[in-house]
């Protein structure tokens, strides 16, 4: 895995160049999305490192799970994220990050929104949903595990994000959280699954 580490050196409202579908929470992480031929996603504080890192998973018909490409972004609350076939875009609360596929290495980009919140909180924007697979994903929300499709061009159903969650043993109001990506039909060659997130979650207790 490479990561590649960009500094930020730009004002706010400038481009700069470095390198349950809720609306997100304070102090949350683990979003994603998927685009045409890969999975995105993001941690800041829910694993080792104190970094923030965008992972790019390629996916595919003939590479299956592919090596993560990795990404290190400033520390910024992701508000939710979108995908296409060249970029990804990362919501933060009052810029837009844009990380460009096509650079090698990858490469990120700021700026100020347009539309920058004037309350200090403000409802989900539909283009960029904050969907999680971790701490905050559905799973944990329902305390069951959950299993999504990875809608991937030539392979709409060969992929597909599971999130495991049991309650811990060892610890009161609390889940152990697993993540996996699966391909369903890997190659002779080909890796069965990738593991995204081994972890902890509150869980809901009564008093």
């Amino acid at each position: 895995m490479r990561i590649h580490t960009l500094l930020i050196g730009a004002l706010l409202g400038t481009l700069v160049l470095g390198g349950v579908a809720d609306t997100a929470r304070a102090d949350s992480d683990g979003y994603y999305c998927v685009g045409p031929s890969y999975l995105a996603y993001e941690f800041w504080f829910s694993v080792p490192g104190n970094r923030h890192v965008l992972h790019v998973i390629p996916l595919g018909a003939t590479r299956g799970i592919g090596e993560a490409d990795s990404l290190v972004l400033p520390i910024f609350q992701v508000h939710g994220m979108r995908c296409d076939a060249s970029r990804v875009e990362l919501l933060g609360w009052d810029s837009l990050y844009t990380v460009d596929l096509q650079r090698v290495p990858l490469a990120w980009t700021a700026r100020a929104l347009p539309w920058r919140p004037r309350r200090a909180t403000r409802e989900e924007l539909a283009a960029y949903p904050s969907v999680n697979l971790a701490e905050w994903s559905r799973a944990v929300h329902h305390g069951r595990p959950d299993t999504t499709a990875l809608v991937i061009r030539d392979v709409p159903e060969r992929f597909v994000l599971i999130v495991d969650v049991e309650v811990d043993s060892t610890q009161t109001c609390m889940y152990d959280v697993h993540t996996t990506v699966v391909d369903r039909t890997p190659g002779p060659r080909g890796v069965p699954k990738r593991t995204l997130f081994d972890g902890k979650a509150d869980m809901e207790c009564g008093e």
